[in-house]
């Protein structure tokens, strides 16, 4: 054990070497105090250690934090001097001293760097009032390592502010999906702004009954959505080939309507109702390999060349055609004459009755 005549040799050395060597003796006195005289060392120990810490090289306050930072005795009055100091120097004591209480700690997230904050975030345990600063100040990293911290607690308002801040950041989205104290009201503003990758992964974790629940009421109203929107489709197909065919719309107007809107099924209703065809047959042409067919009904019903092209484009989408394709489809229907298409669509019917003569034309 270190003897009193021995510190007092070391007290009586101002040089830099002697206050380090100071410093480190009286830190081995207080971390070998036993249970019934620590808080006692203690005191003595911070306040000689406070009263030299100025005169202490960065390598000497760094290795006091190490050694100091975790105990649960340490002078509170030291460990916020330590707390304040470089971040090589904090650190370690941001990160690990039990004794630095909240109010404490929500001055220093206040007042310390970004580093500072970042050092709070990774502390085994953060009651609410921190969290609260680390989130209003804190940048996308702090963040991130915050809201990865299960011993992190978060009040309601802070859940919503750091979800706001996560819209432009997929770490800190990728953070939050694996908390599992997502409030209802916090995880319905945070999963629509997740990418499908992260809900399989909320998904496969299975931990958070919010999110989960979040998403499968999202997955209901998208299945109501698209019912209904098929739905819709249906009666507006309706609505407009019945314009057409009692010539209140033009048939081109139809023809780019459905050709740009990627509805090919639609498209063929079209064409199989002005030519009199059953649907099945007229229904797969616009994506069949040959065009002749196709070329031959938009020729004989009307359609002009422009709405035509409309068609090609969708065509050109699904068979992956080239210019040389499409140049080539152009000048068919270009060279083929309304008359000689309404005479090869009146052999196409007397074809498809042969076919079935139970078929209506």
């Amino acid at each position: 054990m270190l003897s009193f005549q021995k510190l007092a040799e070391f007290a009586k050395d101002k040089s830099a070497s002697g206050r380090r060597s100071l410093v480190s003796a009286l830190t081995d006195m207080f971390l070998s105090a036993d249970k019934d005289h620590v808080e006692q060392v203690s005191l003595m120990f911070g306040d000689i250690v406070m009263a030299v810490l100025g005169q202490l090289e960065d390598e000497a306050r760094a290795a006091l934090a190490v050694r100091i930072g975790p105990h649960g005795a340490a002078p509170n009055a030291l460990l916020v001097e330590l707390a304040r100091d470089d971040i090589e120097i904090a650190r370690p004591v941001l990160e690990q001293s039990p004794v630095l209480e909240s109010d404490t700690l929500v001055d220093l997230a206040r007042d310390g760097s970004m580093d500072h904050l970042d050092a709070i975030a990774g502390r085994p345990e953060i009651d609410e009032a921190v969290t609260e600063v680390l989130v209003d100040r804190g940048n996308d990293a702090v963040l991130t390592k915050v809201a990865e911290n299960e011993g992190a607690r978060f009040a309601s308002e802070s859940f919503h502010r750091l979800v706001e801040k996560a819209k432009a950041s997929v770490e800190i989205q990728s953070a939050l999906v694996r908390r599992t104290d997502l409030p209802e009201d916090v995880a319905q503003v945070l999963v629509p702004m997740l990418s499908e990758e992260l809900c399989q992964r909320i998904s496969q974790l299975g931990a958070n009954e919010a999110l989960l629940a979040v998403m499968a009421g999202r997955a209901a109203e998208e299945v109501m959505a698209r019912s209904q929107g098929l739905e819709g489709n249906r009666v507006q197909t309706e609505e407009i080939i019945t314009d057409v065919q009692a010539g209140k719309m033009e048939v081109d107007e139809a023809v780019r309507l459905f050709a740009r809107s990627n509805r090919s099924a639609e498209l063929g209703i079209l064409l199989a109702r002005m030519s009199n065809l059953p649907v099945s047959a007229v229904s797969k042409l616009v994506y069949s390999d040959s065009d002749k067919a196709l070329i031959i009904l938009c020729k004989a019903n009307g359609v002009t060349g422009p709405a035509f092209n409309d068609i090609l484009a969708l065509r050109a989408k699904q068979l992956k055609l080239d210019g040389t394709d499409l140049k080539a489809a152009v000048t068919r229907f270009g060279a083929l004459s309304v008359e000689g298409a309404v005479r090869s669509l009146q052999a196409i019917k007397e074809s498809v009755i042969r076919k079935d003569p139970q078929v209506a034309v």
